[in-house]
C-alpha cells in the first residue's frame, strides 16, 4: 500500500511565553537538563528538548513577567519521579503538586518554571501496556 502524503508525522514543538530568555534557558538547560537545540534569540526565540525525534519546547521571550500560574499542557516522562522531585527542590523549583500516585497507576508531579508556566512530570512505565476498560 502506498503511503499517503499530507499526514501529521509527529509533534514538533509546543510554544510557551517567557519574560527573560537568559533566565528561561538557564532553567531549562541547567535545572531540567534540556539542551538548547535552536538558539534564535535575535527573534526572541529558542527551542529546548531531547534529541530527535521527540518534541521540543519553544520559548518565546515577551519581556513581560506574569504573576499568574499558566497551565502549559506540557508533560514530561521520567525514570524516577522522586529523585527528580528532590533534585528540582534543591534548585528551588516550586511544586504545585508533589509526586502523587494516581488512580490510573502513574505518579504525577506539577511544578513551575521562573515565569509561572506550569509543567507536569509523570512516571508510568506501564502506560502503553495497561489495559483500560470502558
Amino acid at each position: 500500500m502506498k503511503k499517503r502524503k499530507g499526514r501529521i508525522t509527529r509533534l514538533w514543538l509546543t510554544m510557551i511565553r517567557v519574560s527573560d530568555m537568559d533566565i528561561a534557558l538557564k532553567f531549562y538547560n541547567e535545572i531540567l537538563g534540556l539542551p538548547t537545540v535552536l538558539d534564535a534569540r535575535m527573534f526572541n526565540h529558542a527551542e529546548v528538548g531531547p534529541d530527535e525525534p521527540l518534541a521540543k519546547i519553544g520559548l518565546h521571550a515577551t519581556g513581560k513577567k506574569s504573576r499568574r500560574k499558566k497551565r502549559t499542557g506540557i508533560v514530561f516522562d521520567t525514570d524516577d519521579i522522586y529523585a527528580l522531585y528532590e533534585r528540582l527542590k534543591e534548585h528551588g523549583v516550586k511544586f504545585t503538586i508533589k509526586p502523587t500516585e494516581m488512580l490510573w497507576g502513574g505518579i504525577v508531579a506539577d511544578f513551575l518554571d521562573p515565569d509561572n508556566n506550569e509543567l507536569e512530570v509523570v512516571q508510568d512505565p506501564k502506560h502503553y501496556k495497561r489495559k483500560y476498560t470502558h
